[in-house]
Formats: C-alpha cells, structure tokens, sequence
C-alpha cells in the first residue's frame, strides 16, 4: 500500500504503526540482556573498521545554486549570466575562483573552466581547491530523459514529467524519494533496508534525523524507524522526573502479557526509548570526553551560537564520534537547513544563508579530520530544486527568484573526488537550451537519483540491486559509465 506524505510530517498513528516492531525488538533485547550488555555489544560492532556515514544536508526551500556555483571569465557564459541574472547577478571579483582538476562540461559545448562560488563561501571554496568537495552540476528529478521540444510538446510525444513540478512538497519528497506520484519510502530508509547485514543489532536505528520525521528517511517495509534527536541531542521527555518518573517507570514494568494489547504496546515503546537513551547518552559521554574540543572547532569555523544547521552538524558529529556506544556501521543522518525561498530580497537572504551554511561545512569538515573519521563520512548537500535565472523585479536588494527546477549540489568527504564538476553545467540561455519557462527553469541534465544511487554503492549496495531503491534508473544510462560524468567517488 503506498502512502502519500508531505515534506515534514507522517501522521502519528502512521508514526506509531511504523515504531511497534522496532520497539517490541529493543525491549526484548533489553530485558534479555540488559542495558549494560547491550552497549558492550554494541561497542564491538562499533569498533570495526568497516563503518561508513551518509549526512545528508538538505537545504529546505530551493537554494539558489546558480548564484552559488558562478560562472566567471570572458566567455559566452558568464555574458548569458551577466545578461539573464540581471539585477542579482554576483560580480566576478566578488566569488571565490575555483580551480578544476579538469574542465567542466557545459551543455551546448561552450566550454569553460572559470568558476567561483558565492562571496560568503570561502572555505567551501578552499575545500574545493584542495580536492575535498566535488560540484554536482544541474541535477533534479527526473523520471526519464527529455528534451525541450518534447517538454513543449513540439514532438508529439507522450513524456512522464515528475508530478507537480515546481512545488516545493512535492519536489522536496521527490529528491528525497523517487520522482513518482505516490510515494511508498524514501531512499535514505530504503537503503537502510538493504544495508540491514551492516547494522545487524540496530539498538538505536541506523536512520538519525536531526530535524523531525521526513520523506527520506521512511522505510518500504516499516521495520526500521527514524529516530529524531534534537538539535543539541537528546530531547528529554517534559517534567519527566521525581514522582511523576517512578509512577510511570512502576506502572510500565508491571505491564505483562496479560495486560491490555495498548498498554503492551505503550510498555514496548517505552523499554525501547529507554534503552535508546542511554545509548545516546553514552555515545556523547563518549564524544566529549574524547579530547576533541568540538565546540572550540565550531566557534574557530565561525559558526554563530543561534546557527540551527551549525548545532545539527556538530551532533552528528558526537554521535559518530561516540559510535562505541551503538551498533550500526552504515548510519544515515538527515540534517535540514531551512530559509531558502527566496522569492524576494535574494541577495542579502541568500548571502546570510551562504553564510551560515559556509561555517557550519568548514566547522563539520575540521571536526571529522580531528576525529579521524572524514574518510569514512560522506556528505551530500542537496535542495529540492535551485530559482529561476531570472529574477522576479527590478530592484537589486528587493527583488528575488522563484521556483526553478534542476540545481547544483555538493559532496565532500575522503571518498570523493574532489576538484571536479561532474554532471552538464546549463548554458544559462533563456526560450533555448534547457530552459523550459522562459525564465531559466533548466532541464535536468542528470536525475537526482542517478547522483543518489552513487552514494548508495558506495554506502555498500551492489550496483545489480540499486533499482530496488531508484526504480526510475532503468530510464537513464547507468552513472557508473564514466562517460555519463556523475560518479564523484574515487576509483579504488
């Protein structure tokens, strides 16, 4: 049965359907063993080397990535920026100048190789340079290829466009999932579901999210559940101490199999979240008795005290650092940052956005390189879709751009190969080329899902079975033929 879902929320009974059967497994291994036990067998899972993160950064809203990832120089394509961008275009020696290990490829052949990235992203620029973050280029649902004559329906053709283009819930469950009409999971819990042999002892789930329930994290089968942290870590249950905790605490013990089924199923649920907590919390003790000084390094990184995506990041970062105290080796997290619908004052709201963004990825990446872990973490930064070409008024402070659809993205992490743009960079041309509105809305030159099944191979699904989680590739040739320039994970 499939099931339709917003970008943000599940109902709660759907909630607690998809949270019994995890629960019931916990706590059974709970009463069996014992909470200390379980964090000793944990740890030796935990301490194996074979362990690989996804942190999947989504950046709620559409990210206005064409004036993240510029074009500069003399050539035809920073004149079509220039020309197009208008009144919030970025000047060239405002941007970061980029240096590719190799040239980019633009759509139309135009050929350039003069990037730089937005103003306020220095280190995300220094991070390129020094080979450590790759630029995946005009990426965004798609269910198959498509020109634009068959988009305009010049051809005749019957085309399958992705559901409800430009809507933002739509478009942001759909790069979290498949671009299709309804939904049935999303591919962060899909390949959770795959990687089960990895996290054979899931005591707390292998799915983190640092921001609530979301499209990406909901399994096809309901037996492995997200669970949500707060932005500084645990969130305690309100005014659960003294007497009102020892009543509850008495009344859940008592419950047994002759109990009413609600009440098991409450008692489960508890036991499950009990044992889950004091992993956590062992799991930060361990952090931050570490030696790592991860407030010090985010502070350093310039990330402000009320950043909410700096907080996420640097949980994520205690939790894989603390990982002796859990079981899983192939841990998925989902950390959103929100306020990227810039219809109007795009430059200085994006500049504040790029900003906060910069900071909390420069403060991230150090703390896994002081850790030791950044080869064994990697990062994606993705939105539901980048704004229009061009803006929506005249005025260059007020004015800003609506929905568009293909965008830019980032990955960053060992594994990548760094330095490079893979994917078609948009020859920024309005009523030609890839734009389909007038108004640069580009075509995809590359789905979200062929970028997302590379991650999943590298995460450890075999390349034969990741159409069980992007069903939609059988459209696309395969982003492992190097010829198609989407594959930024380095060759072993």
């Amino acid at each position: 049965m499939t099931r339709n879902c917003n970008s943000h929320t599940l109902s709660r009974r759907d909630f607690l359907k998809r949270t019994s059967s995890v629960a019931v497994a916990s706590s059974l291994a709970a009463n069996s063993l014992g909470v200390m036990g379980l964090l000793n067998a944990s740890e030796a899972l935990g301490n194996s080397n074979d362990y690989k993160a996804l942190v999947f950064i989504f950046l709620n809203g559409g990210n206005d990535s064409f004036n993240m990832v510029v074009p500069m120089g003399a050539g035809p394509l920073r004149s079509n920026y220039e020309l197009n961008r208008g009144v919030v275009s970025l000047t060239e020696n405002s941007l970061h100048q980029l240096d590719l290990g190799s040239s980019a490829k633009i759509y139309g052949d135009i050929g350039s190789s003069d990037f730089g990235l937005h103003n306020q992203c220095i280190d995300m620029a220094e991070m390129f340079n020094n080979q450590e973050m790759a630029i995946l280029c005009n990426i965004g649902n798609l269910t198959a290829p498509i020109t634009r004559d068959q988009y305009l329906g010049n051809t005749g053709e019957s085309i399958e466009l992705p559901p409800r283009l430009f809507s933002h819930s739509d478009q942001q469950r759909q790069f979290q999932s498949e671009p299709t009409g309804s939904f049935s999971y999303g591919w962060g819990g899909r390949l959770a579901e795959l990687l089960q042999s990895y996290n054979n002892n899931p005591l707390v789930s292998p799915l983190i999210s640092l921001a609530g329930l979301n499209p990406f994290q909901v399994t096809l089968q309901g037996e492995i559940n997200p669970y949500a942290l707060g932005n500084n870590g645990i969130v305690p249950l309100n005014r659960f101490s003294g007497a009102r905790s020892t009543m509850v605490t008495n009344y859940m013990t008592s419950i047994d199999t002759s109990s009413h089924l609600m009440a098991q199923k409450y008692s489960d649920i508890f036991g499950s979240a009990t044992v889950a907590q004091d992993i956590i919390e062992s799991a930060f003790s361990t952090a931050e008795s570490s030696g790592v000084d991860f407030d010090g390094i985010f502070s350093a990184a310039g990330v402000a005290d009320d950043s909410t995506v700096g907080k996420r990041l640097k949980t994520v970062a205690k939790m894989i650092k603390g990982r002796s105290g859990e079981a899983n080796k192939r841990p998925i997290y989902f950390v959103e940052m929100n306020g990227f619908d810039t219809h109007a004052n795009m430059l200085p709201n994006h500049s504040s956005q790029m900003t906060e963004l910069n900071a909390a990825i420069k403060a991230f990446r150090d703390t896994l390189y002081e850790q030791g872990d950044y080869d064994n973490v990697l990062s994606y930064v993705g939105s539901e879709f980048a704004r229009t070409l061009t803006p929506n008024g005249n005025d260059a402070n007020a004015s800003g751009t609506d929905h568009g659809w293909s965008g830019n993205a980032l990955a960053f992490g060992g594994m990548v190969d760094g330095g490079k743009f893979f994917g078609t960079y948009p020859d920024l041309l309005i009523n030609q080329g890839l734009d389909v509105g007038g108004r640069g809305r580009f075509i995809p030159t590359h789905s979200s899902s062929q970028c997302s099944a590379v991650i999943a191979n590298w995460m450890g699904v075999s390349q034969s079975n990741i159409s069980q989680i992007f069903p939609s590739l059988n459209n696309f040739p395969s982003p492992f033929d190097e010829s198609v320039n989407i594959n930024f994970i380095k060759s072993s």
